[in-house]
């Protein structure tokens, strides 16, 4: 299927307001279509059918973090929060730190008991370091957050919180900015993911806003800066970068929802605690990628097939082929990159996507400072 029958360009601008105000609408009527009839949202769907594929309760966790904040926000849940709570809550004993974590920050903003219980487990989860090194690095960054949450709620978490923080400390390269991907020493530690670094900086800016570790502040304006300067000119955030060296490994996949929400929840945040207004149009010129401003001229959001188109990618064998090989040069300290094969959508759609969307932009929307009209 070509990208112009996949989705009609400038729909979002011509249904409700502004383009943030489009975007939510078009996540919350979204949402319903990827829940499963066991409460729970689906892994993921395919652009040519409606068929959910696979459970997600990480996936899940996202939606529920992110329909809190837009029932805040706004005085109306997208999602019916208590059943999905308690859909969750059940498989609370099969939950790593990371989605732990995720879970805490969760029920702190509900104000509910059962934030204690998953206090208790994530102690339990995290008091073995070498677990603790296996952690991809998002899942630290969340460990981070969901703790700081609780203790700025005056949970008893401040211990958690200290062991996170420290955690995430010794994840920062010595010699750049970012962020290592896994504990020193373990497999590919040096080639993080943009999850990584995005999660760690909102790890940062959480932190000190919540008074616990103001000098984290610096860190991540850093962070945020070296990020920056690695962004292609069309505000794409690349995927795969070396830490130690602070460059990029390989630009594929770049990802719709590091444009319209991960990325601006974390430069939000990070603008809120400085007061340094850049950082909010750093994000709103990456969600201008997701209208169309991207080498493909294509546009992400099909209210139609209500479908969040996931990413543009190396089309075909390219995809795995230059990856592997620009991580392996990467690893032997070259700088030479190899780039072949087309480009193409990859045509799925996630709901965390919908949820981290709602998250971002909640209570936010007046930080879109571009245009509100499509390239």
């Amino acid at each position: 299927m070509s990208t112009s029958e996949q989705t009609r360009p400038g729909y979002v601008l011509r249904s409700v307001g502004t383009r943030v105000d489009a975007v939510l609408a078009f996540a919350e009527s979204v949402l319903p279509t990827l829940r499963l009839d066991n409460g729970l949202y689906c892994f993921d769907r395919s652009f040519e059918s409606t068929a959910l594929r696979g459970e997600s309760v990480r996936y899940s966790l996202m939606v529920l973090l992110g329909a809190l904040r837009r029932a805040a926000s706004s005085g109306a849940a997208p999602v019916d929060i208590e059943g999905l709570h308690h859909v969750i809550g059940v498989r609370r004993d099969t939950l790593g730190v990371g989605d732990l974590s995720l879970l805490l920050w969760a029920e702190t903003r509900m104000g509910v008991r059962s934030a204690t219980t998953t206090i208790a487990r994530l102690e339990q989860g995290s008091r073995d370091a070498t677990a603790l090194a296996r952690l991809e690095g998002m899942e630290v960054a969340w460990f981070v957050v969901g703790a700081a949450a609780a203790t700025a709620a005056d949970l008893p978490a401040e211990g958690l919180f200290d062991r996170a923080f420290d955690h995430l400390r010794t994840r920062r390269s010595p010699s750049s900015p970012l962020f290592r991907h896994l504990g020193r020493g373990r497999g590919r530690a040096l080639l993080p993911n943009f999850a990584t670094q995005i999660y760690s900086l909102l790890a940062l800016a959480e932190s000190a806003r919540h008074g616990l570790r103001p000098e984290g502040v610096g860190q991540a304006r850093a962070l945020a800066d070296t990020l920056l300067a690695l962004r292609l000119p069309d505000a794409g955030w690349p995927w795969l970068y070396h830490s130690d060296r602070a460059v990029v490994v390989e630009p594929y996949e770049f990802y719709s929802v590091h444009q319209d929400a991960m990325a601006p929840m974390a430069f939000f945040a990070l603008a809120e605690v400085t007061g340094d207004a850049s950082y909010a149009r750093a994000a709103a010129e990456g969600f201008d990628w997701c209208f169309g401003r991207n080498e493909l001229g294509f546009q992400f959001y099909d209210p139609d097939h209500a479908f969040a188109h996931r990413s543009i990618r190396r089309a075909g064998r390219a995809h795995s082929a230059n990856l592997w090989a620009n991580a392996a040069l990467s690893r032997l300290g070259s700088k030479a990159r190899i780039d072949r094969g087309g480009v193409e959508v990859n045509a799925t759609c996630r709901p965390y996507h919908l949820g981290w969307i709602l998250e971002a932009w909640s209570g936010r929307e007046h930080l879109d400072t571009l245009s509100p009209s499509t390239p």
